[in-house]
C-alpha cells in the first residue's frame, strides 16, 4: 500500500495532498518493524518533511526498547527507550548510516542487559513495596494497608532466603526449588505456602522491568509447595453461654480499664478484634450520648472500616453504650482518634495482642470447650477474641430458630449481626435495595437481635452469680465448722497441756524431796 503512494509521487511534485497520503501511510505502519519497513517508513518520511527540514517524525518498538527517529534527508537514527522505572538513562545507539534496524534493536538489548544485571534481590523487593504502597495509596479498595504490611513481611522473607545482595537476574528454577526445599525445614508448611504465593507475584511483577521478560517461576512445577504441605486447618473450638457470663462477671468484679471495656464491647457487637482496636471517636454519633455506632463505607480516597468495606451501623445496646461511656470516663480527651487508646501513646490504638491477653487473663477457666482435636495453635493457649463473635453466631442462631421458627431466617439474622454478605438469595440488592438507608430497616432488627443476645447473656449471669453465691456460702459454712472443731481441739489440747503440765511439776517436787531426804 504504502509503496503504490511512493511510486506515485515524485518528490519534486510533492503537494499537500501527496503529503497527507504519506502521512497517513506512515501513521498506519504499526510495529512490529523490520529491515524493509524502515526502508518503507524512511522513503514516506523524506516526502513528508520535504518542506520542513527541521522537522523529525518517531516511531516506537517498546518491546524491543528502541525509538527510531526520520529525517529529511533520509537518514534513520536509532535511540534507546527505557521506562523510567529502569534508571537507564536513554542514549543514542547508531544510525542507518551505520547499521541496520536488526543490529540496533540487539544492541539496544544487550545496553539493557549490561545496566540491569546488576540490580540485587533487595532492591526488586524494595520496588514491589513501593508499587504496593502505590496500590494502597491510591485504590484503597483493593488493598488495604494491614495487607501491605503483611505483603512486606513476607517479601523481606523472601529477600532473607535469597540473600539480599544476590544478583536477581542469577535466580534459576533450580535455585527457587532449592529455596523453597530449604524453607520447609526451618517453617511450617502453611507458611512456606504463603511465601510460594509472594514468590510468584514478586517475579509477575518483576520480569520485565528487571529480569528481560523471564520468569523463571514458571517453569517450578506448580504443586511443588502443595503436593508437600497440608491445607490450614479451620479452628472449631467453641464457647457456651455459662462460660461467656462468667467471663462478664470477672470483667465486672475487674478494675476498670481500657481493654476490659474493648473486651466488653467486642463480647456484646460480635465485632473482629482489629475492628475494637481501630474503633475511631468518629465512629460514634454524641460523644455526650452515644446511641449510634457507624463503621464507614469504602469511597474513592478511604477504604472502608469493615472486612466486606460496606457500612455497618449499629444502635447501641445499654451494655454497649455503658462501655462506650467508661472508657470515655476513663479517658475525656475528645481529641483523640481512637477510642481504645494506649496508655503510654494516645495517639496508637491497643493492639489485638493485648486485647488477646486481657481476654485470656480474665476468661473462666476451660473456657475453650472443645476436644482437643478440633483446637490448632489457634485457642491452644486458651480463650482468644474471636470465640466471643463466634458464640455471638452460634447462639443467636438457636435462639432466633426457636423464636421464629426458620432456621433459614435464623441463619440470615445472625449473619446480619456479624455484618457477613446475606445477599446470596437476591445478588442484585445492593444495587437498588435502599431501605436501609430511607427506613433503617436493617439497622432496627439488628437492635432487637442485639437486645435479645444481651438479654440472653445477662440472665445467664443472674444465674452463675446465684451459683457462685451458693457455692460461696457452702465454702464459707465449712470453714465456718472447721474454725469451731478447731477451737474445741484447741480448747481440749489446752486442758491436756495444762494437766500435763501440773503432773510433770509434782513429779519434780517428789523427786527433789526424796533427794533431800536421803542427803539427810
Amino acid at each position: 500500500m504504502a509503496t503504490s503512494v511512493l511510486n506515485s509521487i515524485k518528490p519534486c511534485e510533492v503537494t499537500i495532498n501527496s503529503r497527507d497520503l504519506c502521512m497517513a501511510e506512515f501513521n498506519a505502519n504499526k510495529p512490529p518493524y523490520n529491515d524493509e519497513s524502515m526502508e518503507e517508513l524512511a522513503s514516506l518520511a523524506t516526502i513528508i518533511l520535504s518542506q520542513e527540514k527541521g522537522r523529525r517524525l518517531s516511531k516506537y518498538q517498546l518491546k524491543d526498547q528502541i525509538r527510531i527517529v526520520f529525517q529529511h534527508d533520509g537518514i534513520i537514527k536509532f535511540f534507546t527507550h527505557f521506562k523510567k522505572v529502569h534508571g537507564i538513562k536513554n542514549t543514542k545507539i547508531g544510525d542507518s548510516n551505520n547499521m541496520s534496524f536488526s543490529a540496533a534493536k540487539l544492541k539496544a538489548a544487550e545496553i539493557y542487559k549490561k545496566n540491569t544485571s546488576n540490580y540485587t534481590f533487595e532492591f526488586v523487593v524494595s520496588k514491589q513495596i513501593e508499587n504496593l504502597q502505590a496500590i494502597n495509596k491510591y485504590s484503597p479498595s483493593k488493598l488495604a494497608e494491614t495487607t501491605v504490611t503483611t505483603y512486606t513481611s513476607y517479601l523481606n522473607a523472601i529477600q532473607n532466603a535469597f540473600g539480599k545482595n544476590t544478583l536477581f537476574q542469577t535466580i534459576t528454577p533450580e535455585i527457587i526449588e532449592a529455596t523453597l526445599d530449604q524453607l520447609l525445614t526451618e517453617k511450617s508448611g502453611p507458611h512456606v505456602a504463603k511465601l510460594c504465593e509472594q514468590m510468584k507475584k514478586l517475579w509477575v511483577f518483576a520480569k520485565n522491568k528487571y529480569n528481560n521478560g523471564d520468569n523463571p517461576f514458571l517453569e517450578v512445577d506448580k504443586n511443588y509447595i502443595y503436593s508437600r504441605t497440608a491445607k490450614p486447618v479451620p479452628c472449631k473450638a467453641y464457647t457456651d453461654i455459662s462460660l461467656i457470663s462468667q467471663l462478664y462477671i470477672n470483667l465486672k468484679t475487674a478494675k476498670n480499664n481500657t481493654l476490659i471495656n474493648a473486651v466488653l464491647l467486642m463480647m456484646f457487637t460480635g465485632l473482629r478484634p482489629i475492628n475494637i482496636c481501630n474503633l475511631r471517636l468518629s465512629y460514634i454519633d454524641d460523644l455526650t450520648n452515644p446511641k449510634f455506632l457507624t463503621f464507614p463505607e469504602t469511597t474513592h480516597t478511604a477504604r472502608g472500616a469493615m472486612k466486606n468495606q460496606k457500612e455497618f451501623r449499629i444502635q447501641l445496646t445499654p451494655e454497649m453504650k455503658k462501655a462506650i461511656q467508661q472508657e470515655l470516663k476513663l479517658n475525656p480527651d475528645k481529641n483523640r482518634t481512637y477510642l481504645f487508646c494506649k496508655v503510654k501513646d494516645d495517639s496508637k490504638p491497643i493492639s489485638k495482642e493485648s486485647l488477646n491477653r486481657a481476654l485470656k487473663y480474665h476468661a473462666p477457666k476451660d473456657m475453650v470447650a472443645a476436644p482437643r482435636d478440633n483446637i490448632n495453635i489457634k485457642g491452644s493457649a486458651g480463650a482468644f477474641p474471636t470465640l466471643l463473635r463466634s458464640f455471638l453466631k452460634s447462639h443467636m442462631k438457636e435462639v432466633l430458630t426457636k423464636k421464629i421458627g426458620s432456621s433459614t431466617i435464623a441463619e440470615i439474622e445472625s449473619k446480619k449481626m456479624l455484618h457477613h454478605s446475606v445477599s446470596n438469595h437476591d445478588p442484585m440488592s445492593k444495587h437498588y435495595d435502599h431501605s436501609n438507608k430511607i427506613y433503617n430497616t436493617d439497622i432496627k432488627a439488628l437492635y432487637k437481635n442485639f437486645s435479645l443476645f444481651e438479654k440472653e447473656v445477662l440472665k445467664e449471669v443472674k444465674i452463675q452469680a446465684k451459683l457462685k453465691n451458693k457455692t460461696a456460702k457452702k465454702s464459707f459454712l465449712k470453714l465456718d465448722c472447721f474454725n469451731k472443731v478447731a477451737a474445741k481441739l484447741k480448747s481440749t489440747t489446752s486442758a491436756y497441756s495444762t494437766i500435763w503440765s501440773n503432773i510433770v511439776q509434782q513429779t519434780q517436787k517428789l523427786k527433789k524431796s526424796r533427794l533431800l531426804q536421803i542427803l539427810e
